[in-house]
Parts: structure tokens; C-alpha cells; sequence
């Protein structure tokens, strides 16, 4: 049983890991032709930096386009997934069927594919960047820490073992939907985000803002509220059960996860204290900015001419 599962984990992380690429590549060129690239690239950049990317890296904009599209990939997978997750974490394991049962394992086991695909890439381009030039550039020490040994340990460690033995546990459904439902939705809001202009106008300004507020309540109400909740649940019912390996491997991982968590919420909030009380820009009335006097032009007419006239103006008066 627990063989062929790993069988089938396998090849899904096969497919998952074409198809993303062949979605990347479509997007790729989608980007490439959009008039908001330009706004995009330097968001794109600052992100790729505070993941630990070279700014020599980051000067390619091949590199960063990517990097972008990729995590629309990514995202829209996770958003897929959770919602394949959601009618078992809505309406509970017995209550949703065998279809809905159906599509927990289906969703939990497709996160897992990816994960296993995304675990793999990640290590392949950061140690043996050489060797597999054809899965990207070189990839930082410290994106490989924060996203395998932090993000994809726990899914690793216990997806399968989870639907094996405790399927029916309600943390583990809340937990996997509302991890997968944040980190698609904000995600995809954030690379909606950087294509708005902000300077300009003031409609994609209050969008800017608004997505800041729905990624700080989201992260917070998932990866604080939640996370934490759930997961304490969890470890009460292995400790109750006596399961120390689960117990064990679930301390171990949630540790992990929680310092990813972290790192979400630290992020969301600086954004929100950042973005919240943030005015719109002024625009500049004089067409060149920061001019504070007009250029003065003397009068083309000769004085003479001027002269005359006041001449004939007095003599117009005194008739």
C-alpha cells in the first residue's frame, strides 16, 4: 500500500513538475508583450533579493520574468488544490462523502507531488547548478533553507502518513486548505500587485493598498490563527494516542513551519505598516518636476514701438 502510494506520488510529481513548466513558458511570452513589465521587474527584483538572489542575478530580466511567472505557476497550482481540499475542511470528513474524501486525497496528494518536485528543482539548482544548467540559474543557500528545510519539510515528512493513518483528523484538513488557500491567493495578488502603477494612478494605488490589507489579514488569520490552533490540536491528539513517531515527526515539522510562518507574517506586516497609511503621490502642476519658477521671456518688440504707443495713448487722453 505504502509502496504504490509512493508510486504514485512519484509520477504525479513527473506531471507536476511538465506541466508547471510548460505553463511558465506560456506565460513567459504572455509577460514579455505586457505594457506593465517595466513596473513589474524592479518589484520582482526587491523580492528576489530579500530571498537571497545576487543583484548580478537579478540585472537579468530573463531571470527575474521567470522567476515571476513561475510563481504564478506555483500559486494557481496551490489555489487549485485547496480547492479541491475545501469541501472536506468545510463540511468535515464524514459529511463530505466519498467525493469529498475523493478530493482531499486527490488535493493532498497533488500539494505533495509538487512539493516533491519543487524540493528536488530547488536542490538540483542550488548544489549542482552546473550539472542542471537546463533547470535554471543557480539558486541561494538561503532560498534552499527558507523553502525546502522550512516551507516543504512538514509536507515531506507527513502527507502521506497523515492520509494513512489519521485522515479524518480535522486539524489536518484545516491546516492544509487554509496553508494552501494563503499561500495561492496572496501570492497571486502580489504578482497582480506589481503590475499596478501606483505613481500615476490613483485607482491601481488603492488596489496596491487593498491587496496589502487582504495579504496582512489572510497571512495572519492563516499562519497565525489557524496554524497554531490546528497544530497544537494536532500533537494533543498524537500525545492522547500515544503516538510518539507521529508526535515526534510532527514537532520536528511544525517547528520548521512555524518559522516559515514567521517569515510570512513579519513580511505581510512591514508591507501593511508601510502601505497602509501611505498617501497617493502628488502630481507636479509645472510639467517639469520640482520647478519652482517659469523661465522669463523678454519682449520681442522693440522699444521704439512701445514708445509710440504711450505716445499715442497720452495723445488719445488729452483730446
Amino acid at each position: 500500500m505504502v509502496l504504490s502510494v509512493f508510486t504514485l506520488v512519484l509520477g504525479l510529481a513527473a506531471c507536476t513538475g511538465c506541466a508547471i513548466e510548460l505553463f511558465k513558458k506560456r506565460l513567459i511570452r504572455w509577460v514579455e508583450n505586457q505594457p506593465w513589465r517595466s513596473r513589474m521587474i524592479p518589484l520582482q527584483q526587491n523580492m528576489m533579493l530579500n530571498f537571497g538572489y545576487s543583484r548580478s542575478t537579478t540585472c537579468d530580466e530573463a531571470v527575474v520574468i521567470d522567476c515571476y511567472c513561475f510563481t504564478i505557476a506555483i500559486c494557481s497550482h496551490h489555489l487549485l488544490m485547496s480547492i479541491a481540499l475545501a469541501p472536506v475542511a468545510l463540511l468535515g470528513w464524514d459529511a463530505a462523502g466519498s467525493r469529498g474524501q475523493f478530493l482531499f486525497c486527490a488535493g493532498a496528494l497533488g500539494d505533495l507531488a509538487f512539493t516533491l518536485y519543487d524540493a528536488l528543482q530547488i536542490t538540483l539548482r542550488t548544489f549542482f547548478s552546473n550539472t542542471f544548467r537546463c533547470l535554471g540559474v543557480q539558486l541561494p543557500v538561503k532560498f534552499f533553507v527558507v523553502m525546502v528545510c522550512l516551507h516543504h519539510a512538514l509536507s515531506l515528512m507527513l502527507t502521506v502518513p497523515m492520509l494513512l493513518y489519521y485522515s479524518s483528523m480535522s486539524a489536518l484538513h484545516a491546516i492544509m486548505c487554509s496553508l494552501l488557500f494563503a499561500g495561492g491567493t496572496c501570492y497571486l495578488l502580489g504578482c497582480y500587485k506589481f503590475t499596478l502603477d501606483t505613481q500615476n494612478s490613483q485607482w491601481d494605488f488603492l488596489q496596491y493598498k487593498a491587496i496589502v490589507l487582504v495579504q496582512f489579514m489572510t497571512i495572519w488569520l492563516t499562519r497565525a490563527c489557524v496554524w497554531v490552533s490546528q497544530s497544537v490540536a494536532a500533537m494533543i491528539v498524537f500525545y492522547t494516542e500515544g503516538d510518539a513517531p507521529f508526535l515526534c515527526v510532527g514537532l520536528m515539522g511544525g517547528v520548521l513551519m512555524t518559522f516559515f510562518n514567521m517569515l510570512m507574517l513579519i513580511d505581510s506586516t512591514k508591507a501593511a505598516i508601510k502601505w497602509l497609511p501611505k498617501q497617493m503621490p502628488k502630481q507636479s502642476i509645472c510639467p517639469k518636476v520640482g520647478c519652482a519658477e517659469r523661465e522669463f521671456k523678454p519682449s520681442s518688440k522693440p522699444a521704439n514701438e512701445i514708445l509710440r504707443r504711450v505716445q499715442l495713448a497720452s495723445a488719445t487722453l488729452a483730446e
